[in-house]
């Protein structure tokens, strides 16, 4: 497992499930949805993501949705246009998928996107990040 920070930026809990998101490094965010990503999840992830871009004028974003069941529609229509609003600064987005029905929301996504990339497997996943966070993290601290 890659190691992000023990405790991550925000945690939103529901019902349905659970969303983590961790900034740990410049320019970098990730996120881990369990279960079903609701709106108020969608939210969180929308304001640290356009934060993230206003403060570091770039992001670089990984999903770790191995765990995502489903989406609410609000959720990839909300994330989408919040994405498109800042196209310029988007460097990427990296997913693990499992869901189907997940896997077909972020190829819909990417049509309009085209900067997305589905991972094949955790090991791909993961090595692409531990990539990114060398790249960004401080000299000595990776």
């Amino acid at each position: 497992m890659v190691p992000l920070p023990a405790r991550p930026l925000q945690t939103h809990w529901c019902n349905e499930g659970t969303v983590k998101i961790w900034c740990p490094a410049p320019a970098l965010m990730v996120t881990c949805v369990t279960g079903v990503l609701v709106e108020a999840g969608a939210a969180a992830i929308e304001e640290v993501f356009l934060r993230r871009v206003a403060a570091e004028g770039r992001v670089l974003v990984f999903n770790d949705w191995e765990a995502m069941t489903d989406y609410e529609h609000v959720t990839r229509t909300r994330l989408t246009a919040a994405t498109i609003s800042v196209l310029h600064a988007v460097e990427g987005g990296h997913f693990l998928l499992q869901s189907r029905v997940v896997i077909f929301g972020v190829q819909i996504a990417n049509t309009a996107i085209r900067k997305l990339t589905v991972h094949p497997s955790r090991a791909v996943f993961e090595r692409a990040l531990e990539d990114a966070l060398r790249q960004r993290a401080p000299e000595g601290t990776v």
